[in-house]
């Protein structure tokens, strides 16, 4: 992500540390999914995301001149979906009518307000729909938690985990054209994944670690700038 945001912002000419930065986003994409699985504080985790989100894309906004919601903003849209399908398949699967018909509709709400904002609103939303929705595939057929068994237990594997975000990817790739192609990479990494937490737990660093790396950036870009604008005064 770093060698991509330092292709972007500070050497635009330099394609490859694009391309490099081609294989950041899967690989947040897959552990957003399993973060959201895991994490035992939901909607706190929710606001976390969604709150800087809201920060960064604003600074975004602002320099860019268009609105514009970036990373944060995707992985939000793609927590309200993973939600509100859990609370579909828990509702299924414990029959209870108002709670599927909640989690459903919850669901609809949520996929209409990702279509909305990411195809008509008029925001540049970062990877489009197509990123919301591809963390999707990470747990999309895994109802164990929900109590299911025999055939339904069996589709959740790691086999099918990573045929399915591959598969996501793909259609991304394709859908976003040029350089995107080179994100397919990130799954040489994916598939060393087992499932176990790191001995650390530094998500927070993470998360600092976002907008703090493009102050930074943007800090550089606009020093080098105004030291530019500087010395041309100076000629004249």
């Amino acid at each position: 992500m770093f060698i991509d945001h330092l292709g972007m912002i500070l050497f635009p000419g330099v394609t490859f540390l694009r391309i490099v930065g081609r294989i950041a986003m899967p690989l947040f994409a897959f552990t957003f999914a399993e973060g959201c699985f895991y994490t035992r504080r939901k909607w706190r985790h929710f606001f976390l995301i969604f709150g800087l989100g809201i920060l960064t894309s604003a600074a975004q906004s602002f320099l860019y001149r268009e609105v514009q919601g970036n990373i944060l903003i995707t992985f939000s849209l793609s927590c309200l979906l993973i939600y509100s399908l859990d609370a579909f398949k828990r509702g299924i699967f414990a029959r209870r009518v108002f709670g599927a018909s909640a989690g459903g509709l919850a669901l609809v709400a949520s996929l209409a307000a990702a279509v909305f904002l990411c195809c008509f609103s008029g925001i540049s939303v970062d990877y489009g729909i197509g990123g919301v929705l591809l963390p999707l595939t990470v747990h999309l057929f895994d109802f164990r938690p929900f109590g299911a068994r025999g055939f339904l237990s069996s589709l959740y594997s790691p086999v099918t985990v990573f045929a399915l975000f591959f598969l996501g990817q793909i259609v991304l790739a394709v859908a976003l054209g040029g350089i995107q192609i080179f994100s397919v990479f990130s799954m040489l990494l994916i598939v060393l994944y087992r499932g176990e937490r790191g001995k650390r737990n530094i998500k927070y660093l993470f998360y600092i670690f976002y907008p703090a790396h493009l102050l930074f950036l943007w800090g550089i870009y606009f020093l080098f700038l105004s030291l530019s604008e500087a010395s041309i005064f100076s000629i004249f």
